[in-house]
């Protein structure tokens, strides 16, 4: 029987070896190349596509791989049911511009159309206005501080059918992706920005894979999310190829979900009414929960860096150790009964104590 660790080499050396294939398949619908520049910041925007590929990270690992000299910093800004004018969150938050800035967005990778698709051909004319609209709106933001940014927007995924009695069959979807898909070429033909259509695509990928790609239908598992990012790699960059081996390969994506990891806890940080909303402003002692908080942040900010570094080094056949002694102070939180263990009138008890002190009726 192989052991878990020839069957992980075996997995990588079949994947491996089935990008390559696709490298020189000749059907698939390829965008003029995408042009990336040595130290790019590229930014993932849109819906649960966009949100899944950072816990899967197999189209940011090719790029990598096929770009290991460039230094690329990738964040990823995906929030599952975010459309083109529709992105909740939490009050003070910031807006998708701001976190776009934040992160210094030189190419922005833009997954939309699935949720508004959802809404059918009533709301066709309505979605090529927003997608006009903000795409005007996001070419004259300078994101990096220097140059507009190299914009690539993404058709939906197909609705793949799992023969499950408890999911819809996707057909009435499927109509309704494929509408929207040509709009969205339409719309982004006419601005001159990149468009990739993963319709087509994932639709003929479900046909024949023999086993699922998505986990319900809609939502890409980690081989359906490997099986669409190599289509997309081959339509950004179709003259490039992976310069790792399949062992490689495997290591530059731990380093690289180990770094997502970091900056999927900072920017979907749990609680965020603590952290920008209503209950952020609570104040003791002239210190607020934000005030703490966002200091939080700022390590999650600093790690996550630190991280680039090494993904940047396994991606050029080296490795790196990463050490967080760069971290800002962290603030220390004042208690809101002052001086309580030491006038012996207050004093908070440990776990075991409070718990003898209890009366169970």
């Amino acid at each position: 029987m192989n052991s878990p660790r020839s069957v992980l080499r075996l997995n990588r050396f079949t994947s491996y070896c089935f990008f390559v294939a696709l490298l020189a398949f000749g059907n698939v619908q390829a965008a003029p190349p995408l042009q990336l520049r040595k130290g790019d910041h590229i930014a993932y925007v849109g819906n649960a596509t966009a949100d899944r590929m950072q816990h899967s990270a197999w189209l940011e690992t090719y790029i990598h791989a096929m770009f290991p000299d460039y230094d690329l910093t990738v964040r990823n800004l995906g929030y599952p049911g975010d459309e083109l004018k529709i992105r909740n969150r939490e009050e003070n938050f910031g807006s998708p511009d701001e976190w776009l800035t934040k992160v210094q967005a030189s190419v922005v990778f833009c997954f939309f159309g699935h949720n508004e698709a959802l809404k059918g051909p009533g709301a066709l004319e309505g979605f090529k206005k927003d997608l006009t609209e903000t795409i005007d709106s996001m070419l004259v933001q300078k994101y990096d501080g220097q140059t507009t940014p190299r914009l690539v927007f993404f058709s939906p995924i197909a609705h793949e059918n799992l023969n499950d009695p408890n999911l819809p069959k996707g057909d009435e979807n499927n109509a309704n992706f494929a509408m929207y898909t040509r709009a969205m070429q339409e719309v982004c033909e006419s601005k001159n920005v990149l468009f990739v259509d993963i319709f087509a695509p994932s639709k003929e990928l479900y046909s024949k894979s023999p086993t699922p790609l998505t986990m319900n239908g809609i939502h890409l598992a980690d081989n359906g999310d490997q099986a669409v990012s190599q289509v997309i790699a081959k339509a950004l960059f179709p003259n490039e190829k992976l310069r790792m081996d399949p062992n490689g390969i495997g290591k530059l994506r731990d380093a690289v979900l180990e770094k997502n990891d970091h900056w999927f806890n900072r920017y979907r940080v749990v609680d965020g009414y603590n952290v920008f909303g209503g209950r952020s402003k609570l104040a003791w002692f002239g210190q607020s929960n934000a005030d703490v908080m966002m200091r939080e942040m700022e390590i999650f900010d600093v790690k996550t860096a630190n991280r680039d570094l090494r993904v940047w080094a396994v991606a050029k056949g080296s490795d790196l150790q990463v050490k967080d002694d760069n971290l800002p102070e962290g603030i220390e939180v004042k208690t809101n009964i002052p001086g309580a263990l030491a006038d012996g009138k207050h004093k908070y008890l440990g776990g075991q104590e409070a718990i003898s002190k209890m009366k169970v009726a």
